[in-house]
């Protein structure tokens, strides 16, 4: 039987420690208003421990609306600590760990715990110089909580506001790591305010018309004001700024000051509410599309507006979710309640048919654990090198076709999601090209059982993976964004981006493949094995001319895309320029082969360089701002990008020693 990996030991120990090397790798808003008074809120004495798992399960299935689409609140959570810590778990002050929407439950629930949280991350410990505050005994890139935070809120914003105004591209790391951190904490400060609403109790012992109003009672919630807003309003003179649109001239009496008073705590809990819409619309509102925030309800309200009775349900549970959280089971009773209202009002809808899918998404996490197995495999493959074992070889192959499942899995998911081919965004592209190069390999291994695609297979998985976590942990944004029209409905474009796609992963492979021809002759790698060489360089020769196939579909599909959206086939923008590097590079390299000026070593040589253009057309023309294909500046991003160049340099010029070594003992003179 033809072994699956050759063997070669000492090589072995050298990618073993590699894999070792692997595995180490794997603000503040002011709440003061200028002669605005505040609500009084009493913030109950939240119950210790964690969350059950009944609570989390309810909370992580309530849907919400954010960036333009209806998602769980589990996603919502995810994305929201990934743009503070840029990580998917957070720890508490203890140092135990949070999934994502624990942390988010204590955010809302229980803010007092949650600024004890080290949820905040802070990469270079400057940007706590820049707003003074101390950090001895910190790592130079560290968490740190809200309160350690806090003291510094005004001279962060101030900093901050002047950063703001410049060019993101201009801004130095100190100073767009302020810009992040301001941004950070600010939206946690407005999350831990958007139930102040359920938790504030108001006074009005001392008017008898609003006692009267509220049953009698001394003290009232905002809750209580949702069924009565219109005769709230009627307490309120007619040219009181704060009457609503059922406002009325009020009766003479102290109740008017009062019912003012009132009304602008009310206000001013109402803007303290609109972070997050929690809230959907019936359909007995029509066809609104934009669902309430607590604040646009409760303002509603206050407008003399009657609420529906399911909107008005639904603020009277979260309320009593803010109110009860030190009491579980009324806590969960509530909790309860809200979600499965929501998920009635969310169904009808017709906008709650994926929520437990994208659950079983986040809980699934495909993309992250593929990352650790591919790892795993790697590491298996390398085993199998140095104990050339048949169950180690069949455990490494049963890992990787696994995580391959696993990889493909969460794009199947996302599709059926999103209902749109795989790729739509430069997130969807890494997954993708990763996932077509890990199959790629799989099939060439089963052609050429050398072991060559078999141990690239799992390196370009994980290295895929990590680029894609690595940028969505450094966005911090959802991954799965609402899209402009233009790229939502359009055959052509679908068909240009998966081809393009295709053609990248082709290009790519091929360079990694050529990696092993450089790199090898380099070192000295299997140096008498001629037929090695010979394989490795088949396999570089067909992945190029399968790329260069898609490359040269995608681009002439994405000219007739241009067509049909902008009306011209071809602009020069520079994301057309890149595809069409891509394709001259690749027809020039095959020609050379052809023609034999290159042979198969520099046929490898010029595949490494051909990678380079790939990886620059990929992503670089992406962040140069100019173009139609400008999506944006990344900070991060180019630096990558330049440690990629500066790394294939490297193998050029070692491959370029190899060449110089080759012509020296050639030409020596041989002993007489």
């Amino acid at each position: 039987m033809t072994p699956l990996l050759a063997p070669h030991r000492p090589a072995a120990a050298l990618v073993l420690a590699v894999a070792a090397g692997l595995g180490l790798v794997a603000v503040v808003a002011s709440r003061a208003r200028a002669g605005e008074p505040t609500a009084p809120v009493t913030a109950p004495a939240a119950a210790p421990g964690p969350w059950s798992a009944e609570v989390l399960d309810l909370a992580a299935r309530v849907p919400v609306q954010d960036g333009g689409r209806v998602k769980p609140l589990d996603t919502f959570a995810t994305y929201t600590l990934l743009g503070i810590a840029h990580k998917r778990t957070a720890k508490d002050a203890s140092g135990g760990a949070l999934t994502p929407t624990a942390w988010l439950l204590d955010v809302l629930l229980r803010p007092a715990l949650a600024r004890k949280h080290p949820s905040f991350l802070v990469e270079n410990d400057e940007v706590l110089d820049a707003v003074g505050l101390a950090h001895e005994g910190k790592k130079k890139r560290d968490l740190y909580p809200y309160e350690v935070l806090a003291p510094a809120a005004d001279k962060l914003r101030e900093l901050a506001t002047v950063y703001m105004k410049k060019d993101a591209k201009a801004l130095t790391p100190v100073q767009s790591g302020v810009v992040d951190l301001y941004r950070g904490t600010v939206t946690f400060d407005r999350l831990t305010r958007l139930l102040d609403f359920g938790r504030a109790e108001l006074d009005v012992s001392q008017s008898p018309e609003l006692r009267a109003l509220f049953g009698g009672r001394d003290r009232v919630r905002a809750p209580d004001v949702l069924a009565r807003g219109a005769q709230l309003a009627r307490l309120l003179p007619h040219d009181d700024p704060h009457a609503g649109i059922a406002g009325a001239p009020a009766a003479a009496g102290d109740g008017t000051s009062a019912a003012s008073s009132l009304v602008t705590q009310l206000n001013a809990l109402a803007r303290d509410g609109m972070a997050l819409a929690l809230v959907p619309p019936p359909v007995t509102l029509g066809d609104q599309e934009t669902w309430f925030t607590p604040g646009d309800a409760l303002a509603a309200a206050l407008q003399g507006i009657q609420l529906p009775d399911d909107v008005a349900g639904l603020m009277v549970h979260l309320a009593g979710m803010a109110a009860k959280v030190d009491d579980r089971a009324a806590f969960t009773e509530e909790l309860r309640a809200f979600q499965a209202t929501s998920e009635r009002i969310t169904r009808a809808r017709g906008e709650y048919e994926k929520i437990r899918l994208e659950v079983a998404l986040n809980h699934l996490d495909p993309f992250h654990r593929g990352a650790h197995l591919y790892l795993l495999a790697f590491l298996l493959v390398a085993v199998g090198w140095l104990v050339q074992n048949r169950w180690v070889r069949a455990a490494a192959w049963t890992v990787l076709l696994g995580t391959l499942a696993l990889h493909v899995t969460g794009i199947v998911m996302r599709c059926v999601l999103r209902e749109r081919p795989p790729i739509s965004t430069l997130y969807e592209t890494v997954l993708f090209i990763s996932g077509l190069g890990v199959l790629a390999c799989l099939v060439a291994e089963r052609i050429d059982r050398r072991g060559i695609a078999l141990a690239l297979a799992p390196i370009l998985g994980w290295l895929g993976l990590y680029l894609a976590n690595s940028y969505e942990a450094l966005k911090g944004e959802d991954t799965m964004p609402q899209l402009v029209a233009v790229l939502d409905t359009n055959f052509w474009l679908t068909l240009h981006v998966t081809c393009i796609a295709i053609g990248y992963s082709g290009g790519l492979l091929a360079s990694a493949l050529a990696h092993v021809t450089v790199l090898g002759r380099a070192f000295g790698f299997k140096r008498a094995d001629a037929d090695f060489y010979r394989s490795a360089g088949r396999m570089t020769y067909g992945m190029l001319a399968f790329g260069l196939l898609f490359s040269v579909v995608g681009t002439i599909l994405g000219g007739i895309w241009a067509n049909d959206s902008w009306g011209r086939f071809w602009g020069w923008d520079p994301k057309e320029n890149g595809a069409l590097m891509i394709c001259l590079a690749q027809l020039a390299i095959l020609h050379g082969r052809l023609g034999g000026y290159l042979k198969t070593f520099g046929v490898a040589m010029a595949t490494v360089a051909q990678g380079t253009i790939v990886a620059f057309s990929w992503w670089h023309v992406n962040h140069l701002g100019i173009g139609l294909h400008a999506y944006g500046f990344t900070a991060g991003v180019i630096t990558a990008l330049m440690i990629f160049y500066a790394t294939e340099a490297v193998v050029l010029a070692l491959g370029f020693s190899y060449l110089f070594r080759r012509g020296s003992a050639a030409s020596a003179p041989t002993a007489s």
